[in-house]
């Protein structure tokens, strides 16, 4: 009976441990912490580190902390852009942008994989492509991907920088 009930313990253990890490991977404390910037980075390494998949990440923004539903949709669109590469790329380098530009702020990643078609792109009953233009439309932004057979994969997000009243106090 002890050892029923020492194997149920580790049994439950396992499974909070797993819990927690499906909780951190889609919202990271450093996203609140740090800010999207720092958790875009982390994510990148992340990635790069579980996939062997070089990951170069290049930033200029000045962030301030935005609206933590804007930086969650950036987020999440982001994580979304990594598992589209790792599942159908065969990519064997990443690179990330993330810029302001007009006013707006762009997110884009490419890869050098075997490149996105356009039919992949037009198919209605692709659930990844459709949640990351639904989440983009969340903050009024807009998301596109590009590729061509060979060339690589081009996605870039973006969306009006929340104006200074729309920022949390």
């Amino acid at each position: 009976m002890a050892q029923k009930v020492k194997a149920l313990s580790d049994e439950m253990d396992a499974t909070l441990q797993t819990v927690r890490r499906i909780a951190t991977e889609l919202r990271p404390q450093i996203l609140d912490d740090l800010g999207l910037v720092a958790a875009i980075e982390w994510q990148a390494g992340e990635f790069q580190n579980r996939t062997e998949i070089r990951c170069k990440v290049f930033t200029q923004v000045e962030e301030i902390l935005w609206d933590q539903d804007f930086v969650t949709v950036y987020f999440r669109i982001f994580q979304e852009m990594l598992t589209n590469i790792i599942r159908h790329a065969n990519a064997t380098e990443v690179d990330v942008r993330l810029t302001e530009e007009a006013g707006r702020l762009v997110l884009e990643v490419r890869d050098n994989g075997r490149g996105i078609t356009e039919k992949e792109v037009a198919n209605t009953r692709s659930i990844g492509l459709i949640g990351m233009r639904e989440r983009a439309a969340l903050v009024g932004g807009e998301i596109t991907f590009a590729g061509a057979p060979g060339t690589g994969t081009t996605v870039r997000m973006q969306a009006p920088l929340p104006a200074a009243g729309d920022l949390p106090r």
